[in-house]
C-alpha cells in the first residue's frame, strides 16, 4: 500500500482506507472508478460502508462512473523480531459471503516462505469454509531494492505452495524502480499486481526516471495519501498508455467540510 494502519510509518493512523482504481477511457467517456477497501486491524465494516457511500454519492459531482469493488483484509502480521510469532487480525465472521476478498499479510522482516505459505493455506481454508469468496492474497513487505531478485524467488516459492486459483499480489516501493529498474520489472512479472506506494509524499519525488521505468509495467496501482496531489502528474503521463489504476488512501481527515480529496 497496502493499502493500508498498515501498522507502518506511512503517516496513516486512522480511518478506513479506500483504494481508487482509475481506468482511463477515451475523452468522450466518463472515467470509471472502482472503489476497493483496505480493512486494517481495528477497523470496522460499518466505517468502510459509511465512507463508501459518501464516495459513491459524490461521483456525480466529480463526473465519474463509480462502482464498489472488493476488500483487502489484514489477516496476519509479523513484527521486527525475527523470532516473533505472527499476530492474527481480522476474522471471516465480520465479512459477508458476497464480498470479493484479498487476504493481506504484513511483515517487517523476511519470514520463512514455508511458514508464510502454511499460514496462507490455513487462513484461506478457514475463510472459504466460512463461505467467504477469497480471490487472492497480498504480501505487504518493503524489500530493499538490492534484494528484489531474492524477494522474487521467495514469492515464487510461496506461489508453488498455495492453490493455483489464489493470485499473489504485493505492495511495492517507487524506489525499487529508481534504484533497480530491471530487478523491479522482473519482480512485477512474478505477481498479479503491485500496489506502488507513494505514501512518503515529498520524500518520494516523481522523477522522469521513475516515469520511464514504470510506464511499461502493466500491473501497477499507484498509491497516494488523500492530500497528495502529485497523482495528477502520473495520471497525465500514464493516460496515454491506456489503463491507469490508482490507489488513494482515504482517512477521516479527508471529509472535513470540503470536497472529497484530492479531486
Amino acid at each position: 500500500m497496502g493499502l493500508i494502519g498498515w501498522g507502518k510509518t506511512r503517516g496513516i493512523q486512522s480511518g478506513i482506507f479506500l483504494l481508487w482504481v482509475f481506468l482511463a477511457l477515451s475523452p468522450v467517456h466518463a472515467q470509471n472508478l472502482i472503489v476497493d477497501h483496505w480493512v486494517w486491524a481495528g477497523q470496522s465494516l460499518s466505517d468502510r460502508d459509511k465512507h463508501q457511500q459518501k464516495f459513491i454519492s459524490d461521483c456525480a459531482m466529480l463526473r465519474l462512473s463509480c462502482e464498489a469493488g472488493g476488500a483487502r483484509v489484514l489477516v496476519r502480521s509479523w513484527g521486527h523480531d525475527a523470532d516473533q510469532k505472527s499476530t492474527l487480525h481480522q476474522s471471516p465472521k465480520y465479512f459477508q459471503d458476497t464480498e470479493k476478498l484479498i487476504l493481506t499479510y504484513r511483515m517487517e522482516n523476511h519470514v520463512n516462505s514455508r511458514e508464510v505459505s502454511a499460514f496462507i493455506n490455513r487462513d484461506v481454508n478457514i475463510w472459504k469454509r466460512a463461505g467467504r469468496n477469497i480471490i487472492g492474497v497480498e504480501i505487504d513487505y518493503d524489500s530493499p531494492s538490492s534484494k528484489l531478485d531474492e524477494y522474487r524467488i521467495w514469492l515464487l516459492d510461496i506461489k508453488k505452495r498455495i492453490p493455483a486459483d489464489i493470485s499473489v499480489r504485493i505492495t511495492g516501493l517507487p524506489t525499487w524502480f529508481e534504484d533497480n529498474r530491471q530487478g523491479a520489472r522482473t519482480l512485477a512479472t512474478a505477481v498479479s499486481e503491485i500496489s506502488l506506494m507513494f505514501y512518503r509524499q515529498k520524500q518520494t519525488p516523481i522523477t522522469g526516471h521513475l516515469l520511464d521505468a514504470i510506464k511499461k509495467v502493466n500491473n501497477i496501482r499507484y498509491g497516494f495519501l488523500c492530500d497528495d496531489n502529485r497523482w495528477l502528474s502520473l495520471y497525465k503521463e500514464q493516460k496515454k498508455y491506456g489503463t491507469f489504476r490508482m490507489a488513494i488512501f482515504i482517512t477521516a481527515e479527508c471529509y472535513v467540510d470540503r470536497d472529497l480529496a484530492p479531486s
